[in-house]
């Protein structure tokens, strides 16, 4: 009796189902079914079970999970997975590459729909947008629920990382009036003024940033970038807002430095893991905006990442090399 043809996994929460219409455009010929493979580190008892659920698949659309070598070592048919985003860091890229197996992303697919969030958490921040609509709303409050903000216009955002989104937030903050200025220890001096910014020191970033928005990958070299020494040397008056990836902060000096009023106000999509500890420091501190890690949740970007995934999970399951790829062989 012959195998069954692989079929293709959309592993996924099932809070936040992927856009199935991005599928329909892709002539696949294979079966896709939805898998919700939870977003957290696994037990050797959930990494069977879950291996079960698996058995069988040549591609994996990763929005929620991880990719351990654990959980791929049964995996015999699994040619690609590909992650739902830019960042792979919830994948073992080095364990993919032993066995055979291409890892993806989609680059820039979520740029402009997470420099929109990055502008409107700065916005939100400076003119106290939340909290001033919660207080007309619960407490049907006018007066006393106008709060006096600050406005953008020239005032310095810095940015820890240029890439697209970096790129993007950059040329909004521009139009805004503001100073824009920039750390990106991966590119020249004149790159990162042909895109937009005028380049600093890491120090430098921190002393002269009004607002600081941070795009670098979740690399070990920017595991808490963001350090008690790091925020010990910004303005008082400053402001954090971070989309990129909750390692890049260490949250129990950030929760100290807004406790001890050196920093006037975070607002944080992402955090130093997900789902967060509810007894994280971070949601007792002062002047905290938090949301669920919904930057790239826009209908356009969901649909435009899911597609791109799809197309390369195709071409793989095709026989083809994918189009972006982040391993070789």
């Amino acid at each position: 009796m012959s195998n069954p043809p692989p079929w293709i996994a959309l592993a996924d929460t099932p809070e936040l189902p992927i856009a199935k219409t991005a599928f329909n455009e892709v002539e696949v010929g294979l079966n896709v079914r939805n898998i919700a493979l939870p977003y957290k580190p696994l037990t050797k008892e959930e990494t069977e079970y879950w291996t079960k659920q698996l058995s069988g698949v040549g591609g994996i659309l990763l929005r929620s999970g991880y990719i351990t070598e654990e959980l791929l070592t049964p995996l015999e048919h699994l040619k690609v997975v590909a992650v739902h985003g830019a960042g792979v860091d919830p994948v073992d890229v080095d364990a993919c590459t032993r066995r055979g197996v291409w890892v993806t992303n989609t680059p820039g697919a979520n740029a402009d729909a997470v420099a929109e969030m990055t502008i409107g958490l700065m916005l939100s921040m400076a003119r106290q947008i939340p909290q001033a609509a919660n207080k007309v709303s619960a407490e049907k409050a006018w007066d006393s629920a106008r709060h006096i903000g600050t406005e953008l216009k020239d005032k310095t955002l810095g940015l820890l990382g240029l890439g697209q989104i970096g790129q993007r937030v950059a040329t909004i903050a521009k139009a805004f009036g503001m100073n824009v200025i920039a750390y990106d220890p991966g590119l020249q001096a004149s790159e990162m003024i042909s895109k937009g910014s005028a380049p600093v020191s890491l120090e430098e970033l921190a002393n002269h940033s009004d607002f600081l928005s941070l795009h670098a990958p979740a690399i070990d070299s920017t595991k808490h970038i963001i350090s008690r020494d790091f925020l010990g040397k910004m303005k008082t008056s400053s402001k954090l807002i971070n989309c990129a990836r909750g390692s890049l902060v260490d949250e129990h000096a950030l929760a100290e430095a807004l406790n001890n009023g050196h920093l006037s106000g975070v607002a944080l999509d992402v955090l130093d893991g997900e789902p967060p500890d509810p007894k994280s420091p971070l949601f007792d501190a002062p002047n905290v905006l938090i949301t669920p890690h919904m930057a790239g949740s826009t209908r356009e970007c969901l649909e435009t990442i899911a597609k791109t995934a799809m197309q390369d999970i195709v071409r793989v399951l095709h026989g083809k090399e994918p189009l972006h790829s982040v391993n070789t062989f």
